[in-house]
């Protein structure tokens, strides 16, 4: 019965898809997918709570093409993950099951070339949640016909940067289409069934695994399995065993174990560094055995990894951190952290995929991200350095990384090693990580800790956006929304309302959005609907039974004593003893709206919701921009407007990721700080007014970026920037997105300031000018006289130098090239007269779009 059940030419899905399935291997569900398939199949909302690599993309696939099929012509299902990376896999996936039912694929992660694509038409759109978000604040009607939402990775609802647009975007999907079908896919988590309630959903939970995945602890050399987990039910341990090696070189021991029975490792440490030492000791050995062996077989692999290595060591990203992986990966070893850029990364994890590099040494941070298994999983680090102690790496953090051992194709079992150093550290990793829970899912939506409303930045974006681009533009329907989050379920219901009404104020207060008075259609809809039962709370049954006691005695009148002769009230609250007590003098009483007051945004608040800002980054760029043109009007004669001026103003945002200053370069970059002031758009008064709580090391890692920027647009090279600052390719390459993005938010905000622009016109628009100048500066790495060049497409700045160093300064110039210059660009080292015709006839185009 279970074999017919979960046979899929019984399923009532398309016959071409059963036939694909079939002709790629898949004749049986697993039991996890048998169990979830009918009610996914049938329209129902499902949380698929199961380990890595148990199905739970296929159940989602197949409901999707199931649900649109029948919703007929015009419906759009959205596939939701956490990472741009993930995205590619699933629109892979996707593609090839949907063009079997002649349904398309679109792609939406992002705004570079390539990141969003055939999106209006598709009937399937992968797509990040942040992406997503971002496109329904501008297009609402964009999820119009949306019958099936699927949101996977859905655990990392827990993640703080990530989470809360997940958690709103499902509240919203939810909002603006309740009838559509919503399936989470999840790791296994702590409170199953409470996220189900909130999903209103099924819960589909298993532990089940088609791979037998061995958990063990590994003290010195010493092997131990305590548990498996299974496609069957009472799986036999391996004895307990010490591996052949070194104890002082343990990773490579474990290294030589796992080769010799054909597989490989991802080995988890806490930091780059370590993973860099790992990669560089285990590549180094492992180089040797490789020129040892001298058969046909390592020689063909020691060449295929040379190819691979002096890949990365060319190119425009090749610093000495590149030139340090390349030496490993001659060992047929990687490191792989956030230092490399996401082209290096993944070139890495496909040699890897591919079985080329037998090690792979990581930070954390790759458990979470692409579909990377190995036979093997080795986890040296389960602590981490975190706010001056060593703590713990959570339980779910750890089986994430447990579940990437075991390759389905490949392995009959996978194994995941915790390294321990003491019989104590051993005894803590059973109890905790081998046979422990995961931790409970917790909204992220709100800081529990928040002192101030800049504190809880996720809350007040969220509330700006509902307001100014989802339609939500009265009290009571933020109230309603907001209860549909998972933190309704997990914080008291007034703390949440007092945070709406903080947030709502503080909105108001910095001109996001106003009051429009209270609304008798609202009024009327809150009438109609049916009375929620009053809970009339007993105070007195809080009363101590020693104290109602008491309170019957003679003499004692607990409750309602009377004092005849009262103290005279103070002035001002009773606090004494403190020095902060006068603040409390000051402190902003907050607002209460009833439930029937409106609300509208400003143009100024609709351009930063839908420039996806932080709406105090929003604040303090509308600061900085007048302070620009007033500037640029001879209106302020202390400062100046510079392009370190501009960058330094984006970089003090709270959506700009300040740099790691080291000690030891902290006096030249607190100089730099002195010597930009009169340059600076923000005043400390500036950032006071919205409490960022800015310590000198933030300060000095914002004046750090600066200076990478300024290095970067002065056309130094990612491997000179890398020496002069520290900063590797990846950290420099995310700031220039980040960088770029808010120098383009800033110039669209400028051009919807009517107060500046009423005020100075001309100002106004040199500032707008000075904004773009700069932004494609940074986009582009170069200085002001190569802007016109790397207009053209296929010209990057090292090909601009080249030509503007023979004299082609103008697009004008490229396009009217002759034979001498032709010939002269022709010789130069990576040209071609190919590529030299493409780059004439793009200069063409280029001028015939803009003449």
């Amino acid at each position: 019965m279970g074999a017919e059940k979960g046979d899929v030419r019984n399923l009532n899905i398309d016959p071409r898809l059963i036939d694909h399935l079939i002709g790629n291997g898949i004749e049986n569900l697993h039991p996890p997918q048998t169990e979830a398939i009918s009610p996914a199949l049938s329209g129902k909302n499902l949380l698929v709570a199961t380990p890595t690599a148990s199905g739970k993309s296929l159940i989602a696939y197949l409901a999707i093409l199931n649900r649109l099929k029948s919703a007929g012509e015009g419906a759009r299902a959205f596939y939701i993950v956490p990472l741009k990376a993930l995205a590619s896999e699933k629109v892979d996936d996707l593609r090839e099951l949907c063009s079997k039912v002649d349904m398309t694929v679109g792609l939406a992660v992002g705004d570079r070339d390539g990141e969003t694509g055939n999106i209006d038409d598709a009937d399937v759109v992968v797509c990040t949640s942040e992406k997503l978000d971002s496109l329904l604040r501008n297009r609402p009607s964009f999820a119009d016909k949306v019958e099936i939402v699927v949101a996977d990775e859905f655990h990392l609802i827990d993640e703080t940067s990530r989470g809360p647009t997940l958690e709103v975007l499902l509240a919203r999907l939810r909002h603006l289409r309740p009838e559509a079908q919503r399936i989470a896919l999840s790791a296994t988590v702590g409170n199953p069934k409470e996220l189900a309630n909130w999903m209103e959903a099924d819960l589909i939970e298993s532990d089940w695994r088609p791979v037998t995945l061995q958990y063990g602890t590994l003290t010195g050399l010493d092997l131990d399995v305590h548990r498996a987990v299974g496609p069957n039910d009472n799986i036999e341990l391996p004895e307990p065993r010490t591996l052949n090696g070194s104890a002082s070189k343990i990773t490579d021991a474990i290294l030589e174990d796992t080769i010799s029975i054909d597989g490989q490792i991802l080995l988890f440490v806490s930091t780059r560094a370590s993973a860099e030492k790992e990669a560089r000791e285990l590549g180094k050995r492992r180089i040797k055995t490789l020129n040892r062996l001298a058969t046909e077989e390592s020689k063909e692999e020691i060449s295929k990894l040379e190819i691979l290595a002096t890949s990365l060591t060319r190119g425009e990203d090749a610093t000495s951190l590149t030139d340090r992986l390349a030496i490993a990966i001659r060992g047929g070893v990687a490191f792989h952290h956030a230092g490399l850029t996401s082209k290096q990364r993944s070139q890495i994890e496909n040699a890897f995929k591919d079985g080329l590099l037998k090690a792979l040494c990581a930070t954390p941070t790759l458990a979470a991200g692409v579909n990377l298994p190995a036979r093997r999983v080795i986890i040296r680090d389960w602590k981490r350095w975190n706010g001056g102690r060593y703590a713990e790496l959570s339980v779910m953090e750890i089986q994430q990384m447990q579940g990437r051992a075991g390759r389905p194709q490949y392995d009959d079992a996978g194994e995941s090693w915790i390294m321990a150093k003491t019989e104590s550290d051993r005894d803590q990793i059973i109890d905790s990580y081998i046979f422990g829970f995961p931790e409970d899912i917790q909204s992220k939506l709100a800081n529990p800790l928040a002192d101030t409303v800049e504190e809880d930045p996720a809350l007040l974006t969220h509330i700006l956006a509902s307001i100014a681009s989802v339609g939500l533009t009265d009290r009571d329907a933020l109230r309603t929304f907001f209860d549909q989050t998972l933190l309704a379920r997990q914080i008291d219901k007034h703390d949440l309302e007092h945070r709406i009404d903080r947030m709502i104020e503080w909105l108001v207060q910095h001109e996001m959005i106003v009051r429009c008075g209270e609304s008798d259609i609202v009024a009327e809809r809150i009438a109609s609907r049916p009375m929620e039962e009053e809970v009339i709370e007993n105070w007195e049954d809080e009363l101590p039974t020693w104290a109602a006691a008491a309170s019957s005695l003679d003499g004692l009148d607990w409750i309602n004593r009377e004092n005849k002769n009262p103290i005279p009230k103070r002035k001002g609250p009773a606090v004494f003893g403190f020095t902060t007590a006068a603040s409390l003098d000051n402190t902003d009483e907050i607002h209460e709206d009833p439930a029937t007051m409106t609300y509208a945004a400003t143009p100024f608040g609709e351009t930063v919701s839908r420039l996806y800002l932080n709406p105090v980054t929003g604040h303090l760029l509308r600061i900085g921009l007048r302070t620009a043109v007033r500037i640029a009007a001879g209106l302020d004669e202390r400062r100046q407007l510079t392009p370190a001026g501009l960058i330094h103003l984006v970089a003090t945002t709270p959506d700009f990721l300040p740099m790691w200053v080291k000690s030891s370069e902290a006096d030249v970059i607190e100089d730099r700080a002195m010597a930009i002031g009169p340059e600076r758009l923000l005043t400390s008064s500036d950032l006071a007014e919205v409490n960022l709580r800015q310590g000198l090391d933030i300060e000095l890692g914002q004046i750090k970026a600066l200076t990478v920027l300024e290095s970067w647009i002065g056309e130094s090279t990612i491997r000179e920037i890398e020496k002069e600052h520290g900063a590797q390719p990846g950290d420099v390459r995310t700031r220039i997105d980040l960088a770029d993005w808010l120098l383009y938010a800033s110039r669209r905000m400028l051009a919807s300031d009517e107060e500046a622009k009423v005020e100075q016109p001309k100002a106004s628009a040199y500032v707008s000018e000075c904004i773009a100048e700069i932004q494609r500066r940074v986009r582009y790495g170069v200085r002001s006289e190569l802007l016109g060049l790397v207009g053209i497409r296929g010209i990057g700045r090292v090909r601009a130098r080249e030509m503007h160093h023979i004299g082609l300064e103008e697009p004008q110039h490229v396009a009217e090239m002759g034979p001498r210059d032709r010939k002269r660009l022709e010789d130069l080292r990576g040209w071609s007269p190919r590529l030299v015709d493409n780059t004439i006839a793009n200069a063409q185009r280029l001028l015939a779009r803009h003449p």
